[in-house]
């Protein structure tokens, strides 16, 4: 029983050199099928990153009106804080507000010169555990019951960047469907290449098989070495886009990093230890696929 694996494999590793030249050409299909689709999957993971750092730092700030009593303010600060999507909230003061854009403008005083006296608003800056909830908040402000004792006008006062939030969203939907289209054709490119392979070699061993039959093997021990062989080629193809992704990884990353230090674009361990599993794992079953099409449409047994 133990023969037949090693004489499988063997025969599957015969085939591949006897047919070196299309054997490559399904490997290199594989392996450029995956090295893109991985390369989509490193960028979606970096973007990932990014939108999420990115969309954490995003707030709410509703600015009141200057004539708002203190209690009236902090009973809609508590209200503000009673909802479940809220994080934590910041009462920012005229003097503070003021404070802020002396320091935003330092480089530019000649407008601070033109001021006078404070202009600025209270306001109360608002932190949410999940942009998504963005609208739906602001919504709940727009509706507060006392609004308007607090706040002059609720579309022009509350300031949270829709179109940013939308537009951000958008890109993420687009990529992943983009992302995905991309994958689905090359991976159905390496099929086909890898069903082209082994259609040349079931051709070429053709009297070999049938000579195999009239002796009584069976269907599974004359199909066994082309199904490994397909395999084979998928993780193959998959151990060199691992390889390209690693350089990419290790070398490119950093490099872009050390020009675009501010930029959060590094990939865990673990995250990558995952990619490369389910590479591998995809090589194999791009292999299988194109393998068992081909035994089926071409392995008369």
């Amino acid at each position: 029983m133990r023969i037949k694996p090693i004489y499988f494999a063997r025969e599957a590793i015969d085939n591949m050199c006897k047919n070196f030249a299309m054997s490559s050409a399904a490997i290199s299909t594989a392996a450029l099928s995956l090295f893109l689709v991985g390369v989509f999957l490193l960028m979606f993971f970096i973007w990932n990153s990014f939108t999420v750092e990115t969309l954490s730092k995003l707030e709410i700030e509703v600015f009141l009106k200057d004539t708002a009593a203190s209690e009236q303010v902090q009973e809609f600060q508590n209200k503000i804080l009673s909802w479940d999507e809220v994080d934590t909230i910041k009462y920012v003061s005229k003097d503070e507000a003021l404070e802020r854009l002396k320091e935003k403008l330092k480089d530019k005083p000649e407008i601070l010169q033109a001021m006078t006296g404070n202009p600025l608003p209270p306001s109360i800056r608002i932190f949410l555990r999940d942009a998504h909830s963005t609208e739906m908040i602001v919504g709940k402000i727009r509706n507060y019951p006392n609004l308007e004792s607090v706040v002059e006008n609720s579309k022009q006062d509350i300031k949270y960047g829709a179109e940013y939030i939308d537009k951000l969203f958008s890109i993420i939907s687009i990529i992943g469907w983009v992302g995905l289209s991309a994958a689905a054709l090359l991976c159905f490119a390496s099929i086909v290449l890898i069903i082209n392979t082994l259609r040349l070699n079931i051709f070429a061993r053709r009297k070999e098989v049938a000579i195999m039959r009239l002796v009584g093997a069976s269907k599974w021990f004359v199909r066994w070495p082309f199904l490994l062989e397909g395999m084979l080629q998928g993780l193959i193809g998959a151990t060199i886009a691992i390889g390209f992704l690693y350089f990419i990884k290790v070398w490119v990353l950093r490099k872009v990093i050390e020009m675009i230090p501010f930029l959060n674009i590094s990939i865990s361990g673990p995250l990558f230890t995952k990619l490369m599993l389910g590479m591998i794992l995809g090589g194999i079953l791009i292999g299988a696929t194109g393998s068992s099409i081909a035994l089926r449409r071409f392995l008369k047994v």
